[in-house]
């Protein structure tokens, strides 16, 4: 209680304290991308690390492939984010996320996943290290109505796969990994003279490579 200059008495006060000496835990940690494939991530993608503690915490420090993420949230739920850069290191994005409790204990550092996810960084380019184009006729040099022509190319790195024009018009592309063929038969509709060959193709991130429009073996 407590009694004023004018001899006032106040009721007894309701302050109390809370002894908390639990070290918080997390208990979820994802990461993803916002790349159409999840686990890469280039250049100008996001990369997000969602986290649920224990218990409320103070907004943790999260540093994605090395880099300090922009976190938000509140309570026991955070969301850290970071934008890819040209500067972002290749690889593995890692992750650290330092965190204490509203009471100041702090929780062991975390620095993977409880789901296994991961998220590759990649922003090199590929290229096609060879391309070569040929033809069923006696003379593969040549293609008349009724000739396939081949073009089999091979990237530096697994690409997704490759459009493909043959003299202007729309090859048929098989393959996988970073080994494609595309073929195209031979109409009376087909523009005469030597056939233009171009060829667009983006790796498994979507790094997009310079279009081609030449064989490595002419």
């Amino acid at each position: 209680t407590a009694t004023d200059a004018a001899g006032n008495i106040s009721g007894a006060g309701s302050a109390s304290v809370v002894i908390d000496a639990t070290v918080p835990t997390l208990a979820t940690v994802t990461i993803t991308s916002n790349n159409a494939n999840t686990s890469k991530a280039k250049i100008g993608d996001v990369v997000t690390v969602s986290l649920t503690a224990s218990e409320s915490i103070q907004t943790p420090t999260v540093t994605v492939a090395t880099q300090a993420a922009t976190v938000t949230g509140t309570g026991s739920t955070y969301t850290a984010t970071y934008t890819v850069t040209s500067s972002t290191p290749e690889g593995s994005a890692a992750i650290n996320i330092s965190y204490t409790d509203d009471a100041g204990n702090a929780g062991t550092a975390v620095t993977a996943t409880t789901n296994n996810t991961s998220v590759v960084v990649d922003a090199t380019v590929p290229t096609l290290g060879t391309v070569t184009i040929s033809s069923n006729n006696a003379n593969t040099s040549k293609a008349k109505v009724g000739d396939v022509i081949t073009v089999v190319l091979t990237a530096s790195e697994p690409i997704q796969t490759p459009t493909v024009t043959i003299a202007s018009q729309a090859a048929t592309v098989t393959g996988t990994g970073s080994n494609y063929t595309a073929t195209y038969t031979v109409t009376s509709s087909t523009p005469q003279g030597a056939a233009a060959v171009n060829i667009t193709y983006n790796d498994a991130s979507g790094n997009a490579g310079t279009a081609v429009t030449s064989s490595t073996n002419s």
